[in-house]
């Protein structure tokens, strides 16, 4: 291989796992909220919203799951653009 080619591939591999480093971090700290959230916040994250669902339910089962979907399209748009610009 050429060493133009291996100095791209080094660039494309660094530039993939700052992005899914980053990305990975960006989950790993809306998910760590969640027990600190509870700690500190006990009594509002308590709260019922309606029924007998809570305000840490919600948070649990739908915003990180939501952000889960976001980051995974974000993802995905973001390296088919780059991979077409190249």
């Amino acid at each position: 291989m050429s060493s133009s080619k291996e100095k791209a591939t080094e660039k494309y591999v660094a530039r993939e796992f700052r992005k899914s480093f980053s990305l990975g971090l960006f989950f790993l700290v809306v998910t760590l909220i969640l027990p600190v959230l509870n700690q500190f916040a006990g009594g509002f994250m308590a709260r019922k919203l309606f029924g007998e669902i809570s305000v840490t339910y919600m948070y649990s089962v739908l915003f990180i799951y939501i952000v889960a979907w976001v980051i995974t399209i974000y993802y995905v748009l973001r390296t088919d653009r780059e991979e077409e610009e190249h």
